[in-house]
């Protein structure tokens, strides 16, 4: 677990250390990574580690809740902006988002993390259950499988097209994708 408090040594700390996580995980395999590693490339003391973090995945746990609240907040802000789109494309904004944030998905496929960023994000959208379960009409346990999916089917994507390059613009994809989910309904209603 991370220990970040809300004071700005703190918080800088943190980000020395993540930025020192980041450049050895250019070098090296996450797993080969020690602390004494780490706080030799990030600049700060062995005592300042621990007094911020227990162990090296707790970094990335870190960077995954900001990376997620970050998204929720631009999600927020995307939303406002798109009255008249539909309340349910939230794929657009997210590979827009991720399209210039992906170092984090990057790190985390390479460390075999992907999912801290899963949890980082259900995390962040279990607030909004009753939201969501009163858009899709549901209640209870089915609300969780919706989240789940949701984020489960986020994630896949997003690491499928990272891992690929990016090759996609994000909208061209999240429309794509769009009409392929549509198509996949009204292939279930015929069969």
């Amino acid at each position: 677990m991370y220990h970040i408090k809300d004071d700005q040594r703190s918080i800088r700390s943190g980000e020395m250390i993540y930025e020192g996580l980041v450049k050895l995980m250019r070098e090296k395999e996450f797993a080969a990574i020690t602390v004494t590693d780490l706080i030799d490339a990030a600049n700060v003391g062995r005592t300042t580690f621990y007094r911020n973090f227990d162990e090296l995945e707790d970094v990335l746990w870190m960077r995954c809740d900001q990376v997620a609240s970050g998204l929720v907040e631009y999600l927020r802000a995307y939303r406002q902006g798109q009255q008249a789109e539909s309340r349910s494309t939230i794929l657009k904004p997210v590979l827009r988002y991720f399209y210039l944030h992906s170092e984090l998905i990057e790190l985390l496929m390479k460390a075999r993390r992907i999912h801290i960023f899963e949890e980082a994000m259900l995390s962040r959208f279990r607030p909004f259950k009753a939201v969501i379960g009163a858009f899709y009409g549901l209640e209870g346990d089915y609300v969780d499988y919706v989240v789940a999916l949701r984020i489960g089917g986020i994630t896949n994507i997003l690491t499928h097209w990272i891992e690929t390059g990016k090759k996609q613009a994000p909208d061209e994809l999240a429309d794509r994708l769009g009409v392929i989910v549509s198509n996949m309904g009204a292939l279930e209603q015929l069969l």
